[in-house]
């Protein structure tokens, strides 16, 4: 906003936020009790009730595409990408108050960043096997939880080839918005179990930009 001219730029209003919760919403209170999550830290971390529900469901989006990202690096010695990506899941886990685990990220972070392999090697499996329960952990946050499928349009074979078929042409351009759109008008049909499940691992791999997974996910269909 410094060195962009006004005439270009669209200010947001106080219109434009979002309502900011006051407490966590009832159905969502089990993540009190969720072992290994500081609820109060991760809310203040995050700067609000919204901002946190909506980190939670990043945390577990990604959690696929990150920890495959970093055991690759591990498994490669590649030591650079290793402390880098143990630093940004060190930050994603204060953020979501997953103190242990950030702490446990944050003594990897600081070995990868002295070469020490040795100290690697001895504590990234239990890292990568503290950072894994949270699928289980935080699987009832995930998306529209409790929307029926019954309501929802079934998809006929056309339409879901027509949008695979764009799939595999806005992919490998790596274009975001056109893959985000798809994605998103997919979710709106009824689709068939398999479908299903390939639509949600291509939207949490958009999420983190692993356009060479989608790619060789969505080259079969």
């Amino acid at each position: 906003m410094k060195h962009l001219p006004p005439e270009i730029m669209f200010k947001p209003t106080p219109e434009d936020a979002p309502p900011e919760l006051e407490e966590i919403p009832q159905d969502l209170s089990w993540i009190y009790d969720t072992e290994g999550i500081d609820v109060d830290e991760g809310i203040k971390n995050s700067g609000g009730i919204s901002s946190y529900i909506f980190s939670l469901k990043l945390f577990l989006d990604t959690i696929d595409g990150n920890s495959k990202v970093i055991t690759d690096a591990y498994e490669a010695g590649d030591i650079r990408l290793y402390t880098i990506k143990v630093h940004a899941l060190k930050s994603s886990c204060r953020i979501i108050g997953a103190k242990a685990l950030s702490e446990m990220c944050a003594n990897l972070e600081d070995a990868g960043n002295r070469q020490d392999k040795e100290f690697i090697d001895r504590y990234n499996d239990e890292m990568m096997a503290d950072y894994l329960t949270y699928k289980d952990k935080l699987a009832r946050i995930a998306d529209n939880p409790d929307e029926s499928n019954e309501d929802k349009k079934e998809i006929s074979e056309a339409e879901l080839k027509d949008a695979y078929g764009a799939l595999k042409d806005m992919i490998p351009q790596m274009d975001f918005d056109a893959v985000d759109f798809i994605l998103k008008d997919l979710k709106n049909y009824k689709l068939p179990a398999e479908d299903a499940e390939i639509v949600g691992k291509l939207a949490g791999m958009l999420k983190v930009f692993d356009w060479e997974s989608m790619e060789n996910l969505i080259k079969e269909r």
